[in-house]
């Protein structure tokens, strides 16, 4: 596999000469489309301040959030546009994001120079003008000093990139950015003959006041990107919580990948759980957190994996959140449920009581990693049930989404083929936008949309004690309910209502499920997010547009829970 048409980034020391040697680079490469871009440059010219002024006035912290956003926004050309050549600030590669970033659409090079040279590049750069708010310094020794401090601290992240370039030669000599840039040609045309180089993917960020976290989509990534992300966070063990149907087909082969990419000494631990809602219990969690206690984990050194559908995402989430306030955790979604939906948003929870998710935390990830291919191996059941939570952010909010989806909906239905990953992400996009303007649900209504069609899942879901229907059936006919409810207000009209009803009438729902409208109602009522006479649903004013819905008539939700009744 080629790196010609992948990014190249240019990691390293302040002074390392990433600029210089980029811009000779990009000029030998111009018959393949690459262009040279500086990132800091773009920052300043987007926000009309100079990297010492973001420093001063807004803090460095500000300045990484800005600097994650340009290099995403560049990061993106990979796929529409065309290749860069992209000089990269000395800390860039300090946040998981953007290593995850780079990782996903480029080949990153560790220019490596000494700190005599980079020292010495630098304060010329600060004699000519230039502001470098980091390396402040009143003299040489002093600046060597910090560039000394800078390369310990950062050296680790350094070391993970694709190709290790030292500058200087081994007689000593100083080598011209030409000469520099038409070996680095040299070696990376080296390394496309000799290494395999990880399949390329997308990176989405998702926002949390916990800390902001990749989302990285992709064919064939799941092994290559953890095992680089797990050693990226210097964790010494994982513990991998799975369901035996996962653990069956994936664990060995996987797990093995893993610690070879890992590329050390990596202790795996696996922790099997029943699969089903079912396993969503307190005495499932007790058991986790014992497992968990008899392994002694560390939050400095060990990280959780969760691997499998919602319901393992849910509770090994939720176990991961307790255990000593919280261990560091990726969620590797097998399910297309658990990908569009369910690892996404930080939200972690139990069954309770009878009641769906009443016990629960919100605890953001490490990471999310999307991989289609595990797809493949779903059972035919569990991919359709997945389409639903997928059709759900094109009717709250999306009508380009509903239009691709209600379209390929029988092709989707006959099997995982290569427009799933463009509905995937694309779905992912979507839920992005309700978690990162309302993560903890705070304000009143934003995320909440996200539950158009739940209110009755849960119910349909609870009548059935969570053995009949999986989630996403449940889904779908609840947002049948809810589509014909909204209908029925005087909401929704009846064109747009049959539109809907004739695709999500095209998901199958291979049981019948028995239950009456007094079992839902009475489920419905102890949803926790029901209010104590005041039955409050998410309701559809159009395709793409939905609503809250304050104190909405028991008799008008008894005839939507008939109707649907009516037609399974």
């Amino acid at each position: 596999m080629t790196w010609r048409g992948r990014h190249i980034y240019l990691i390293g020391l302040p002074g390392a000469g990433k600029s210089s040697i980029g811009k000779e680079l990009a000029a030998l490469l111009q018959k393949s489309g690459y262009e040279f871009t500086d990132l800091d440059e773009e920052i300043v010219k987007t926000t009309g301040k100079t990297i010492a002024d973001i420093f001063s006035l807004e803090g460095e912290e500000k300045f990484r959030e800005v600097e994650t956003n340009k290099l995403l926004e560049l990061s993106q050309k990979h796929f529409t546009q065309h290749p860069l050549v992209i000089a990269t600030g000395g800390g860039t590669p300090l946040r998981a994001i953007n290593r995850s970033i780079m990782r996903g659409t480029g080949i990153i090079v560790w220019v490596d120079v000494t700190v005599r040279q980079a020292a010495k590049n630098v304060m010329s750069s600060l004699l000519a003008g230039e502001t470098r708010p980091l390396l402040k310094s009143a003299n040489a020794e002093e600046l060597s000093e910090k560039l000394h401090k800078l390369l310990d601290e950062r050296r680790h992240f350094y070391e993970q990139a694709t190709m290790h370039f030292i500058t200087r030669s081994p007689r000593g000599d100083e080598r011209t950015p030409p000469e520099l840039a038409q070996q680095l040609l040299q070696a990376l045309e080296q390394m496309s003959r000799s290494i395999r180089l990880r399949p390329r993917f997308e990176t989405f960020t998702a926002h949390s006041g916990m800390g902001d976290y990749p989302v990285a989509i992709g064919s064939g990534i799941a092994a290559s990107e953890l095992g680089a992300s797990i050693r990226d966070m210097n964790a010494r063990r994982a513990v991998v919580i799975t369901d035996e149907n996962v653990s069956k087909i994936y664990a060995h082969k996987f797990l093995q990948r893993i610690t070879a990419e890992y590329k050390g000494t990596l202790e795996i631990s696996q922790i099997i759980l029943a699969p089903g809602e079912l396993s969503k219990d307190k005495e499932t969690l007790f058991d986790i957190l014992d497992s968990f206690v008899n392994l002694r984990l560390s939050r400095k050194t060990d990280v959780v994996i969760t691997l499998g559908g919602g319901v393992i995402s849910d509770i090994g989430g939720l176990a991961a959140s307790l255990y000593k306030r919280g261990l560091p955790l990726v969620h590797v979604p097998t399910t297309l449920i658990g990908q569009a939906d369910a690892a996404i948003g930080g939200k972690t929870a139990i069954d309770y009581s009878g009641q769906k998710n009443y016990l629960g935390t919100f605890y953001a990830p490490h990471l999310v990693l999307i991989d289609p291919i595990f797809l493949k191996s779903l059972p035919k059941r569990e991919l359709n049930a997945g389409l639903s939570e997928i059709i759900k952010y094109g009717l709250i909010g999306s009508p380009e989404l509903w239009t691709k989806v209600s379209k390929s909906v029988r092709r989707l239905l006959r099997g995982v083929d290569t427009g799933i990953e463009i509905i995937i992400r694309d779905a992912v996009q979507e839920k992005l936008k309700y978690v990162n303007a309302d993560e903890f649900e705070k304000k009143n209504g934003v995320r909440e949309l996200l539950n158009f069609g739940h209110t009755f899942a849960h119910g349909f879901e609870a009548a059935t004690n969570y053995n009949q229907l999986l989630h996403g059936e449940a889904v779908a006919l609840g947002m049948r309910a809810a589509s014909w409810l909204s209908m029925e207000l005087g909401m929704l009209v009846e064109d747009e209502w049959r539109q809907i009803e004739l695709v999500l009438g095209r998901l199958p729902i291979p049981v019948t499920p028995e239950f009456t409208s007094d079992e839902i109602i009475s489920a419905m009522n102890r949803d926790k997010k029901h209010q104590q006479d005041n039955h409050r649903l998410v309701l559809l004013e159009s395709i793409g547009r939905a609503v809250i819905r304050e104190k909405v008539d028991e008799r008008a939700i008894r005839k939507a829970i008939d109707f649907v009744v009516s037609v399974i």
